[in-house]
């Protein structure tokens, strides 16, 4: 999915003037990358939210910066966002420029479907990675990877190996690195 944000450039980089940036509902950010360069700009916090809320961390944006009367056009992702430590506002956000023919990285969470017949025989499932880096075109990045556990007994693994994704998406992690296990349940000891 394909968001829209409108950056405005920042000039000044006071610690005063972004509090007052936050004030008036914005937050400082970054715009970094080959053809980018380093942009210090304000975005509407309310708008970065809604677009993290519904596409996800990996939210391919269409970013315009007006600079000297010129509104200039990059395509971005999110890389990094920082939040409030009390009221878990944004306080501020990092986007990477990049283009739609080079690959880049990404980390995808993990979602688990179906009930293992493992746990309904006692035993515990265990999710080891809950996130996972891949490699591909931003336009390819999945917004979740998607397990399906319905056959894990007490004992079973399924590892990264074992995740089906579609030939353009690489993954980085090891091979044999478990993602999803089912343990038998520990016995009390007794007192």
């Amino acid at each position: 999915m394909e968001a829209e944000l409108d950056g405005r450039l920042r000039l000044e980089r006071s610690s005063a003037s972004k509090h007052k940036l936050r004030e008036n509902g914005m937050i400082p950010a970054v715009v970094y990358g080959k053809n980018a360069g380093s942009i210090s700009i304000a975005v509407d916090a309310r708008m970065l939210r809604k677009i993290l809320d519904e596409a996800g961390s990996n939210a391919l944006i269409n970013m315009k910066i007006k600079e000297n009367g010129k509104t200039k056009k990059y395509k971005v992702l999110v890389k990094a966002v920082q939040y409030g430590p009390v009221r878990r506002d944004l306080i501020h956000a990092d986007f990477h420029q990049i283009s739609l023919k080079d690959k880049v990285h990404a980390t995808v969470p993990v979602h688990l479907t179906g009930s293992a017949p493992g746990v309904a025989a006692g035993g515990i499932l265990t999710t080891l990675m809950r996130r996972i880096e891949v490699e591909c075109l931003a336009t390819k990045i999945p917004e979740f990877i998607e397990i399906d556990v319905s056959g894990l007994d007490i004992g079973d693994v399924i590892t990264v190996s074992d995740l089906v994704l579609p030939p353009e998406i690489k993954i980085l992690e090891d091979q044999h690195a478990p993602v999803v296990t089912v343990t038998a349940a520990g016995r009390a000891e007794a007192e």
